[in-house]
């Protein structure tokens, strides 16, 4: 595997480093920051489309050269180092495009680009056979760390060893529903893990119950989709609050209750009177 050029690794610091300085000047600079990477991206994009690879890299580059926080632009170069076998510079482009979409506002929102960018590394890794991705030493294990260990795995073809990473990439971060929608997908596939998989897709309907994957992965193990997958504080909450209700001041309703009363009483009687004055002068003709 080849090391990354000197110029690879600058454009990496500059992406950790110096986030938000290519827009911190002025809102105008950062437009035409902006603007400028995403047609380098475009043109990258175009030439990868044509199967021009090297020239689709140097255009990716530029775009994050442009603008170090453009995580599409990452992304994009680490598919076009795959596309030369450049697994380990692909490995670098993805990390950084992992970490620098958390630096932006629109990229802690793309979560489909996120899990995007996670399979596409897994996949290099994969084809790379770099099993030095497992080294833990110095750094914080993390769930979407282990989620990456885990499709790499899967990608491998160890099955064991995949499982492994799962589970403990669940219990980093049980709220990730990534992982736990890719987890039962995965152990769907795997023979005698019909439960455990149905348990994984259970825990990933109850954070998402609108993705088409889980609702049919369901449906294939004999699950019926539905409120009765739910946790009791998932479900629709009562109207009344929590908790004792507020004491009633009997005395007080009583006395609303009769001055209501009176009131309708009051405009009974007048209706009446009135009936009854406009009823006599009806009756009364007039004289010769």
């Amino acid at each position: 595997m080849s090391t990354p050029p000197d110029s690879f690794l600058t454009l990496r610091r500059i992406a950790r480093g110096v986030v938000l300085t290519a827009c911190g000047f002025a809102l105008a600079g950062c437009a035409e920051v902006v603007a400028s990477s995403k047609h380098s991206r475009e043109q990258g994009q175009k030439l990868y489309a044509e199967g021009e690879y090297v020239d689709a890299s140097g255009a990716f580059r530029k775009g994050v050269r442009e603008d170090p926080t453009d995580y599409r632009s990452w992304y994009w170069l680490g598919q076009s180092y795959d596309k030369s076998q450049s697994y380990h510079q692909a490995m670098q482009a993805y990390r950084t495009a992992l970490d620098v979409r958390k630096r932006t506002a629109p990229g802690r929102e793309d979560e489909a680009m996120r899990v995007k960018i996670i399979d596409a590394l897994a996949r290099s890794i994969a084809a790379g056979n770099d099993r030095t991705f497992t080294e833990t030493k110095g750094k914080v294990v993390t769930g979407e760390e282990k989620y990456i260990e885990a499709k790499a795995f899967d990608y491998m073809g160890d099955a064991d060893s995949a499982i492994d990473s799962y589970q403990q990439a669940v219990r980093l971060d049980g709220k990730d529903f990534a992982i736990a929608k890719d987890f039962g997908l995965y152990l769907e596939k795997v023979q005698g893990m019909r439960d455990p998989a149905v348990k994984q897709l259970k825990r990933a309907y109850q954070m998402n119950d609108r993705d088409p994957q889980v609702i049919a992965a369901l449906r294939r193990n004999g699950v019926v989709p539905g409120p009765s997958l739910k946790e009791p504080e998932q479900l629709a909450k009562p109207s009344l609050p929590k908790g004792p209700l507020p004491e009633v001041d009997i005395k007080r309703w009583q006395q609303q209750q009769a001055a209501a009363a009176a009131a309708a009483a009051r405009e009974n009687a007048n209706a009446t009177g009135a009936s009854a004055g406009g009823g006599a002068a009806s009756t009364a003709g007039p004289r010769d």
